[in-house]
């Protein structure tokens, strides 16, 4: 009998450690992973976590950029109605003044009595081309042409190279004998020197 209590006592003693013990761990068990005290996995952050992240922050970024597209669209609109507003507004200038300020150039850089310095209206057919001599002076009134082989643009200040469009009421030089403009389609020019259709 009294080996039986001997090993009672330790038997209770272990069981009361384990209840315990069990209890201890249930109860921190019980702490963590729970909405107060949530559990994270590396998993979760990667799987889940990190893609909603990124899934709100293109969706706020898209609504950012669809407002701002709105933004700049509408701006421009209105800038694109205040051009149209102020060219329709504007009192461009008519031929006829046009032709009073070449006349007046034609005056001032024009003819010293010898025919070969008078200025002078050419035609020019569609596909052919006005050439000059060297010094010859050019202006395009009517038309479009493109360059051929090089002139001097007195206007600008520049030059323009072989198959450049000839601008309107310009001043061309030309530098080189047989340099002018080819034609594109037919054309008048007001020609001051020696220059031949061909």
């Amino acid at each position: 009998m009294k080996k039986d209590r001997m090993w009672g006592k330790p038997a209770f003693a272990a069981l009361l450690v384990l209840a315990l013990g069990g209890a201890v761990v249930a109860a921190a068990a019980g702490g963590y992973g729970s909405q107060s005290d949530p559990l994270v996995t590396l998993s979760y952050i990667t799987d889940v976590a990190v893609p909603e992240a990124n899934t709100q922050i293109d969706s706020v970024f898209q609504a950012k950029q669809k407002e701002i597209e709105s933004q700049i669209s509408t701006e421009m609109a209105a800038v694109q109605q205040e051009l149209e507003s102020a060219i329709q507004q504007a009192d461009p200038a008519s031929q006829s003044v046009i032709d009073r300020v070449v006349q007046a150039a034609v005056a001032q850089v024009g003819g010293n009595g010898g025919t070969s310095n008078q200025w002078r209206s050419v035609t020019v057919p569609a596909g052919q081309s006005l050439l000059g001599s060297v010094g010859c002076q050019v202006i395009l009134r009517s038309g479009s042409a493109s360059c051929y082989s090089g002139m001097v643009d007195l206007s600008s200040g520049g030059k323009i190279l072989h198959g450049d469009s000839v601008a309107q009421n310009n001043l061309y030089l030309v530098g080189t004998e047989g340099c002018g403009f080819t034609a594109t389609a037919e054309c008048t020019a007001l020609v001051c020197g020696s220059a031949a259709v061909q």
